[in-house]
């Protein structure tokens, strides 16, 4: 039976309220967090470095520029390209926006405008969007929002919520609201991989054949692999690891098993290569990775 990723939710009260409906912080991304939603909207501008969006079952690779808008309810989280720390850094300025900012900025819209859907819709309805900030305004916007919500000013949430909308028209002119999705956009789609990839997902604890991939998507092995590896930005044996590494994350969280068990369960008959994958995608032994998060 296959095990399905664990997707948490961010309550709105931790970062967002009513009173104070826009919160904005610069995040240096690790291996930490998991997998979530969150009670609010979130626009992700990635500031620094490179590494990885894992968002609503897709990887996409990103660099400085990248601009995410997740609806409510999308799922998602980031990762930086090397787990050591200081390499490969990531870092992501996350501007938060409660609901009722939402459905404020919704109400200045006539009935049936684009906008007005966009910003009333969650997910699934409202696809995630993806695009590059071509000139650095978005860049700008965050770090004035950043700017104002610290400083707290005279006045400052009107000019915070200015610099919110001025956000949304400028996504508006990019033909990311009202016109082609931006996600599909941006990221051109490969379906037949992408029916692959899900598959692998289903499949990752099972033994699983490049070879056999690669003739199911009607493919030579290695223009499976470099398509592989453009659609989910690793290679395919990079990627299940992944995958399994995350499974046996969340059964150490989640039971008691032993390690060697759950090595075994997650496709891994060799321990001692389980615990060396294990710290070098996480930083941490298994027992570890058990004992510093399952108080938690």
């Amino acid at each position: 039976m296959a095990i399905h990723p664990y997707v948490g939710t961010t309550p709105a009260r931790l970062y967002v309220t009513p009173e104070r409906p826009i919160h904005v912080n610069r995040v240096s991304e690790s291996f930490e967090l998991e997998l979530h939603n969150h009670e609010f909207v979130e626009i992700n501008y990635v500031s620094e470095g490179s590494g990885f969006q894992h968002i609503d079952g897709r990887v996409l690779p990103v660099t400085k520029g990248d601009l995410f808008y997740l609806p409510l309810g999308a799922s998602h989280v980031f990762r930086p390209s090397s787990p050591a720390p200081g390499r490969k850094h990531l870092i992501v300025y996350n501007i938060l926006l409660h609901p009722s900012i939402m459905r404020r900025l919704a109400a200045k819209f006539p009935q049936g405008d684009g906008m007005r859907r966009f910003l009333e819709t969650a997910s699934p309805a409202q696809t995630w969007l993806h695009l590059r900030d071509q000139d650095g305004s978005f860049q700008r916007i965050a770090e004035t929002l950043r700017d104002e919500l610290t400083q707290q000013k005279p006045d400052y949430l009107l000019l915070a919520e200015a610099e919110v909308i001025r956000l949304f028209v400028l996504l508006r002119r990019s033909g990311a609201i009202g016109g082609a999705p931006a996600a599909a956009a941006a990221v051109p789609r490969d379906d037949t991989l992408e029916r692959i990839v899900a598959a692998v997902r289903e499949r990752a604890l099972e033994p699983l054949q490049l070879g056999e991939l690669a003739a199911a998507a009607g493919l030579g092995e290695r223009q499976f692999s470099r398509r592989f590896r453009r659609l989910t930005g690793m290679t395919f044996t990079d990627y299940v690891q992944k995958l399994r590494i995350e499974r046996s994350c969340e059964r150490l969280l989640a039971t008691g098993d032993s390690v060697s068990a759950i090595a075994r369960d997650c496709g891994y008959q060799d321990i001692t290569f389980f615990n060396r994958l294990f710290k070098k995608k996480t930083g941490q032994t298994p027992l570890q990775y058990r004992k510093r998060r399952k108080p938690e």
